[in-house]
């Protein structure tokens, strides 16, 4: 099942730039709405990330032709929704930080609402209180659900944590929209495939 966000309703005029955001989806969701890549861009070849407009309606999925009749690129426009998104984070609208885990584990991981995964992803700042806290440069992160990013060093002590296999097995199969089990690395630059064999 993917995310069925309907198309864009109006004109994307000025008043609308301060309510667009980066939204986290699968492969299959670009498949369907955006197989040209004009509106999203990959994180890997399962997880990508592309641009909705949180209107009175609800949120409605960005296309190319939105943004060639405002004369807007792609890359202008996610510059305004990662503003629009740091700015969501600044006011609460969704949270970042460390927890522990009912073995004693440590993860990161970002939760609240529908910003959550991209927050996690485009803003630095889950990856710089991870690097603050484990004193570690790299770490694998989970898109797990449509409100839930997961992420965690890869150390092997993390790695076997039952509780931490539990948490993803739980976040991708329960009653919010799954995006993906693939896992990104990252490491301070633009999110990527995570390069090894994911240990579940």
């Amino acid at each position: 099942m993917i995310d069925t966000l309907p198309p864009l309703d109006t004109p994307l005029d000025a008043a609308a730039h301060l309510h667009v955001y980066p939204y986290v989806v699968s492969r299959p969701w670009v498949d369907a709405h955006d197989p040209e890549g004009d509106v999203s861009e990959p994180f890997s070849d399962d997880v990508f990330v592309t641009l909705v407009l949180d209107g009175p309606g609800g949120l409605r999925r960005l296309q190319s032709q939105d943004l060639h009749e405002a004369s807007l690129t792609f890359e202008a426009t996610f510059a305004q929704a990662a503003s629009n998104l740091s700015r969501a984070w600044s006011a609460r609208h969704f949270e970042f930080g460390i927890a522990r885990l009912d073995d004693g584990t440590l993860i990161g991981g970002c939760r609240g609402n529908w910003m959550a995964p991209a927050g996690g992803l485009v803003l630095g700042n889950l990856y710089q209180s991870m690097v603050e806290h484990f004193q570690v440069p790299e770490f694998a992160a989970v898109a797990v659900n449509r409100t839930f990013l997961l992420a965690f060093p890869t150390d092997e002590k993390t790695l076997s944590s039952l509780a931490l296999r539990q948490l993803v097995e739980e976040g991708a199969s329960g009653a919010i929209l799954p995006i993906s089990r693939s896992w990104l690395r990252l490491d301070g630059d633009w999110p990527s495939a995570y390069h090894g064999e994911p240990a579940f």
